[in-house]
């Protein structure tokens, strides 16, 4: 009878160590999918930008030279600015310089995104991995400092 019962105890230990590894292990799963779908997104903002850039650089076009205005209007009297509006005029003309064009990035491997079979495959082998092994601890005993040659003895 006593068998019977610690065979029973052993068994139900057992159980509740499979249920621990299986919500574990569904725990990995959910988060591996989460870092997938945030992969995607990622991915996903970056093909936008990438075909948002693609048709802004297809559709510029080369301004031809202003044709000169024909002079209508009967010419005003100038009156003078007032200096701090001619130094805001300057400064604003000097800020802007001209814009470079951008750099063509290079291309990205195909290789970025993983299918979810893929995250999950890493994931069942790190659970079937044994845990890593750790140095050991220092073991650290309480020995009385060794006395100072120098120090006098004690009376």
């Amino acid at each position: 009878m006593k068998r019977l019962k610690a065979a029973a105890a052993k068994a139900a230990a057992r159980a509740a160590d499979a249920k621990d590894k299986v919500r574990s292990a569904k725990a990995q799963l959910k988060q591996a999918r989460k870092l997938l779908k945030a992969e995607k997104k990622a991915a996903k903002q970056a093909r936008k930008k990438l075909d948002a850039a693609a048709a802004t650089a297809s559709v510029r076009v080369v301004k031809p030279a202003a044709a000169p205005k024909p002079v209508a209007a009967p010419k005003r009297v100038a009156v003078p600015k007032p200096a701090s509006a001619r130094k805001r005029a300057l400064a604003s003309k000097s800020a802007r310089a001209p814009r470079r064009a951008p750099k063509p990035r290079a291309a990205k491997s195909p290789e970025t995104m993983r299918t979810a079979a893929q995250v999950a495959k890493t994931v069942i082998e790190r659970l079937h991995r044994p845990p890593p092994v750790l140095a050991p601890t220092p073991h650290i005993t309480e020995e009385p400092a060794p006395p100072a040659k120098d120090a006098p003895p004690e009376a």
